[in-house]
């Protein structure tokens, strides 16, 4: 059973400060005001951290997934604006598989964050995704940011 009524912000999980619920009609886009931002990465707490810089900045992290199962799910169910993606996910798919597996369903900017910079997973990553940015880990504020503004640019500002 699909819930299709109510989308819930990660952000507003469970112990994670207010849960708010938002009504919505079955295909209807939620209405928002932050950009919202999935997160996918098997290293949760390089996660937590990425989610503190994107809230910091006013972007609404709407999940964080850890797999490629988890981060498809996660990009049809939240409908983010925008996906920063780990390359290397552990076990299963990795982070290019991930995206080229999103991309069937629905077309959504990424930006790479990755340890794993060499040219064959470079050239992977520009088959997968030509307009992706990549960015090497550890990734300073200004730098995410910058890429972040690049691929999202706020109206007005």
């Amino acid at each position: 059973m699909r819930l299709n009524k109510q989308i819930i912000c990660a952000s507003d999980r469970p112990g994670s400060g207010s849960f708010r619920p938002i009504a919505m009609s079955e295909g209807e886009a939620p209405p928002h005001h932050e950009p919202r931002v999935l997160i996918v990465d098997d290293e949760y707490f390089v996660a937590w951290h990425l989610e503190a810089l994107l809230q910091d900045l006013e972007f609404d992290v709407c999940d964080i997934a850890g797999d490629c199962e988890s981060a498809v799910k996660s990009a049809i169910d939240f409908t983010p604006d925008l996906i920063l993606m780990d390359v290397n996910l552990g076990g299963g798919p990795d982070g290019v598989e991930t995206v080229r597996r999103i991309f069937q369903r629905r077309q959504v900017p990424v930006i790479f964050i990755t340890a794993y910079t060499d040219e064959a997973n470079l050239t992977r990553i520009r088959q997968a995704a030509p307009a992706a940015a990549i960015l090497s880990k550890p990734v300073s504020p200004e730098v995410l940011q910058a890429a972040v503004r690049r691929a999202l640019p706020r109206e007005g500002g």
